[in-house]
């Protein structure tokens, strides 16, 4: 027996029996509060192939490239942690069979995790599988220190979503509570931007953190600064 799918861009497939997101066996910890949203982007005729192999996705919508497009919510306490997640149900439900994770798979980032300093690892795991949105910023943010990791790499050393094509610049030394000072000499006051805000329990808006150059030269002088133009009463509520 022949059976044919018609299909036409952004048609949702929605089987609730025998489907490989329901059926993940991923157990949520009382600390696990925070939601995260994995995205499949399987090509066409892989799509087809877990239909005939009995595995139906949830919401898989066709786009304009002839790719199906399927989300899952997963959760963690932070994005490391649902990576981590995501990365062993992809191996556990699909076994490659859609291709490495690397090349279908990607996490979002809700609450802001990826954030670009002169400590980003591009290998940390909490920078992998970033979605577009999050890649794009975090190259804005490194001024030219990233770009887009193209390279191929291999089911089991796959490349970042990031790389660095700049040397890590030195770190700041802290000198006092909330006190750095850069291998130059110049003193900066860390200053909190924007304070982390919770409801009903669950994390919307994590801490903002920003540093503010000093004019003074010695931290005697930084701490007299620091209190003369009130940056340690601008933080915010």
């Amino acid at each position: 027996m022949v059976v044919v799918f018609l299909l036409a861009p952004e048609h949702s497939f929605q089987r609730n029996n025998q489907n490989a997101f329901q059926g993940t066996n991923i157990m949520m910890k009382l600390n696990d509060f925070l939601r995260y949203e994995i995205s499949l982007k399987i090509d066409y005729d892989d799509y087809f192939r877990l239909i005939y192999g009995t595995r139906y996705l949830l919401e898989a919508r066709l786009d304009a490239n002839r790719q199906f497009i399927a989300k899952k919510s997963i959760y963690g306490n932070s994005r490391k942690k649902a990576v981590n997640k995501a990365v062993q149900w992809y191996w556990k439900e699909f076994k490659g069979l859609i291709g490495p994770a690397h090349k279908v798979m990607e996490v979002n980032d809700p609450y802001g995790e990826v954030d670009y300093d002169d400590d980003f690892a591009c290998n940390d795991l909490g920078n992998k599988y970033l979605d577009q949105a999050t890649i794009e910023r975090v190259i804005e943010e490194s001024d030219g220190d990233l770009v887009r990791d193209e390279r191929e790499g291999t089911e089991h050393h796959p490349p970042n979503s990031v790389r660095r094509i700049k040397r890590r610049r030195k770190k700041n030394v802290v000198i006092a509570p909330r006190l750095l000072q850069s291998p130059g000499g110049t003193i900066y006051y860390r200053m909190t931007e924007a304070s982390q805000k919770s409801k009903d329990g669950k994390v919307v808006c994590r801490r903002k953190m920003r540093n503010v150059k000093l004019a003074s030269k010695t931290l005697e002088k930084a701490l007299r600064e620091v209190e003369r133009r009130g940056l340690d009463k601008k933080v915010a509520a």
